[in-house]
């Protein structure tokens, strides 16, 4: 009896050793990674661009998303974790050195996974703002920015409507990764950057996701049946997490800069649409009437693309979306993302003052 408990002893402090090191490891690199934007830099050079670069030649060979199969297996084994836990708790007389084993082996591999997503991704969200590191002058935004953005949108969508062209899933994310190379000094001009249909399908509608990056295979995944006058934009702001873009707001800046510049009317098209959908909605959260009145003018075209999105978001509209959202707000607040999922919306002010910028030039879009 005491040779079986002197082995459930050593089990015991060889696991909790070895959480005890990989806390300790995620505790320095966080605190490392916090402390000045410049080793963010670092990360960026020396452990994130390599290891995506690699996982790109990897995966990229491999025309399935790897990363939806991982989460497949991981919610199965953790289907499977919580089915054993609770046999272990109707005996726990029997079982009770055995589930104190398990749930400190269980600790050891939450551990493991996020010193994984560390490494995989989680020094990009450590960055600058990418509006900071392109010198935008924020000083430029006031209190009638938003209206001037929203009449310019509106503008642009009147102008792209016309020539817009609905394309494929492969064709857009043909010229979507076409364009990074063009555009962006990613990955030595886009070399590697590639965004996969998501296994999942359809259902990540009832999760209210269109896209996502996932940070331990580096792959983007996006679903490909979403709304053509979308998925452009969708596409492009997966490319810009895989080539090293942490921030919500960063991303949709990113796609927005990119697309706009391409001189292709379906990717400019679908920039406008979907910024302009952020602008519109806080116009109308601060003044109702003008952006009724604004949205007035806008084309045909475009008003039965809005009536098609409303449509399918009241389809899809589900409980389980809300708790994703929740999860995902929580996620992105634990990561130095302080205004959470809303932080999506911030591209609102980072785009129009881009544009202010750039005054209709043509211009490089360097990726820190």
């Amino acid at each position: 009896m005491q040779e079986v408990h002197h082995k459930w002893h050593w089990r015991y402090k060889q696991k909790l050793i070895k959480l005890a090191v990989i806390i300790a490891v995620c505790a320095v690199g966080m605190l490392y990674l916090a402390d000045c934007p410049c080793h963010a830099d670092v990360y960026n050079q020396y452990v994130f661009q390599p290891y995506q670069l690699l996982r790109n030649l990897v995966f990229g060979k491999i025309p399935f998303s790897i990363g939806d199969i991982v989460y497949i297996s991981w919610g199965c084994s953790l289907l499977i974790l919580v089915l054993r836990w609770l046999y272990y708790l109707m005996s726990i007389r029997e079982y009770a050195e055995t589930l104190r084993y398990a749930f400190i082996k269980a600790m050891g591999g939450l551990a493991s996974i996020y010193l994984m997503f560390m490494i995989g991704w989680g020094g990009n969200y450590y960055k600058e703002p990418l509006s900071k590191y392109w010198l935008v002058d924020e000083n430029r935004w006031n209190d009638s920015s938003i209206i001037a953005f929203d009449k310019y949108l509106v503008q642009q969508l009147n102008i792209t409507a016309p020539h817009y062209k609905s394309y494929n899933f492969k064709e857009i994310t043909r010229r979507a990764e076409g364009y990074y190379k063009k555009h962006t000094d990613c990955y030595r001009n886009g070399k590697g950057l590639e965004v996969k249909a998501s296994l999942f399908g359809n259902w990540l509608q009832y999760m209210g996701v269109q896209g996502y990056y996932n940070p331990f295979t580096g792959e983007g995944q996006v679903n490909k049946g979403e709304l053509h006058f979308m998925l452009p934009y969708v596409v492009s702001h997966e490319l810009a997490h895989q080539s090293g873009v942490g921030a919500e707001d960063d991303a949709n800046l990113l796609a927005y800069a990119l697309s706009v510049q391409t001189n292709d009317t379906t990717f400019m098209y679908s920039a406008y649409f979907n910024v302009w959908l952020y602008t519109h909605m806080q116009l109308r959260m601060r003044d109702t009437v003008a952006a009724n009145v604004i949205k007035k003018d806008l084309n045909p075209i475009t008003l039965q693309h809005i009536k098609e999105l409303r449509e399918q978001r009241k389809k899809y509209r589900s409980k389980l979306g809300a708790y994703t959202g929740d999860m995902y707000d929580q996620y992105l607040k634990l990561n130095g993302q302080k205004d959470g999922i809303e932080s999506y919306d911030k591209v609102t002010v980072s785009a129009w003052l881009w544009e202010l910028q750039r005054n209709n030039r043509i211009i490089k879009l360097n990726i820190p």
